[in-house]
């Protein structure tokens, strides 16, 4: 049972709840409570919370170094989900440290969502092959016939078709593949219905977020070059930081639109409510 915080928040009837499924949970004080949207500054200073920030800089650019041996790029995994797993629902602004002595741990964890985006790459290369392949075939043969006008608009239809397949794909593997690591189990990765959840409720923040990690990135990068080897050294480990906060927040707000978690969340005891109810 998890003790009572006699100098927690007070609980009422109105703001909490028994969970009658993940997704809609509301916890008190202490309890996991997922975030409901994306916070960027959050994004932005997590890595910096623990004072020992400058030694996980370095691990996870030691691990970009042995990323050339594959080795390193399980590990950033295995950390990125243990710190996603850790930092979710608000339970702590505490920034878990990279241990080396816990160097398999990570390695194993790190494996299962490292082992599915190998598995996907065929599936993606079919599924946006295809509608290329499709349109720009049928798309030749309009115009060489001398149909122009529906050659074009074969072109741009088939091009939107495309995009949008290339989008979905890349949702559905990025689903894939936090399901695998947060949920650290090879098996999670093949959950469609997991899977198709995410996608249906997290598309388009999932994409929108994308494109403001990639514009962080950007900057981030931009930085490093401006200041020199150090900053340059620097980018990449920062970014793979960032990451894990925000595999973390997508998460959460997946689970706060109806979304079943990854990993396993404890439930609220009926006995801690009434006493804390009571206080």
């Amino acid at each position: 049972m998890q003790p009572i915080d006699p100098f927690a928040a007070s609980c009422t009837e109105a703001n909490y709840r028994l969970p009658n499924n993940v997704g809609n949970q509301a916890y008190p004080e202490g309890f996991y409570r997922p975030i409901k949207c994306f916070d960027l500054t959050r994004m932005l200073v997590a890595p910096f919370k623990s004072p020992n920030w400058p030694m996980n800089l370095l691990w996870m650019f030691v691990c970009q170094l042995a990323s050339i041996i594959v080795v390193g790029s399980l590990v950033t995994f295995g950390y990125q989900a243990e710190v996603a797993e850790s930092r979710g629902g608000g339970r702590s602004e505490h920034w878990p440290d990279f241990n080396p002595d816990r160097f398999t741990d990570y390695l194993m964890r790190g494996l299962w969502p490292f082992l599915w985006s190998i598995i996907w790459t065929i599936p993606l290369i079919l599924f946006i092959g295809i509608p290329v392949v499709i349109t720009f075939a049928l798309s030749s043969f309009l115009i060489n016939n001398n149909n122009d006008v529906p050659g074009i608009i074969v072109i741009i239809t088939g091009g939107l078709v495309s995009v949008a397949v290339y989008c979905v794909s890349l949702l559905a593997m990025m689903a894939s593949v936090m399901h695998a690591g947060l949920g650290n189990d090879f098996q999670k990765g093949a959950d469609l219905k997991w899977i198709g959840s995410y996608v249906s409720k997290m598309g388009l923040t999932t994409v929108g977020v994308g494109i403001v990690f990639v514009l962080v990135s950007m900057v981030v990068s931009t930085a490093g070059f401006l200041l020199f080897c150090v900053g340059i050294i620097a980018a990449t480990p920062l970014m793979n930081l960032m990451a894990a906060d925000l595999y973390s927040q997508l998460h959460d707000i997946f689970l706060s639109r109806g979304g079943v978690s990854a990993f396993e969340i404890p439930e609220i005891d009926a006995d801690i409510i009434e006493a804390q109810v009571i206080i």
